[in-house]
């Protein structure tokens, strides 16, 4: 069976700016004419193909950082979620459990396959207060906001 990788909607503005936009799409009808070949000639049948990165919510609220990832159909023993001082990193496997013969197959429109997304924090975090929940397809992560206490050391000054 013929899979699909995870990917941004394709009307996403994370795509590069094409220029020459009816090439392109006559180049994508022609490569789905051709169907399994496309993977071939290294011109990508479908431009939602071109990433795949979880789309998210992040913003601020009481000393905390909250982030929130669409990633529906994906379970949560599956996604590995790292989150450091500076950074949040986010890595997600989605698979099909199913098995159909090729020629059975009347249309396949799901994606199956890796993301993975890195947030730079903009401030620094604390990793210890890192708490993540999970409901109806969106991961939400919470975590504080390191409190930077004014150090200061008094110098003596010799004569």
């Amino acid at each position: 069976m013929t899979r699909r990788f995870l990917a941004i909607r394709p009307n996403d503005n994370a795509m590069p700016l094409n220029v020459f936009p009816s090439v392109d799409r006559m180049m994508r009808d022609m490569m789905r004419v051709f169907g399994d070949f496309t993977s071939d000639v290294g011109y990508p049948a479908d431009a939602e193909k071109a990433l795949a990165i979880p789309r998210g919510d992040f913003y601020r609220k009481d000393g905390k950082i909250f982030a929130e990832f669409e990633i529906p159909g994906i379970d949560p023993s599956k996604v590995e979620l790292n989150v450091y001082e500076d950074r949040l990193e986010l890595r997600a496997e989605k698979s099909d459990e199913k098995t159909v013969e090729q020629n059975n197959v009347l249309r396949s429109e799901r994606y199956y396959g890796t993301v993975s997304r890195s947030i730079q924090f903009p401030v620094e975090v604390d990793p210890d207060s890192a708490k993540a929940s999970f409901k109806n397809g969106v991961l939400t992560v919470e975590v504080s906001e390191r409190v930077q206490s004014e150090r200061m050391k008094k110098v003596a000054i010799e004569a």
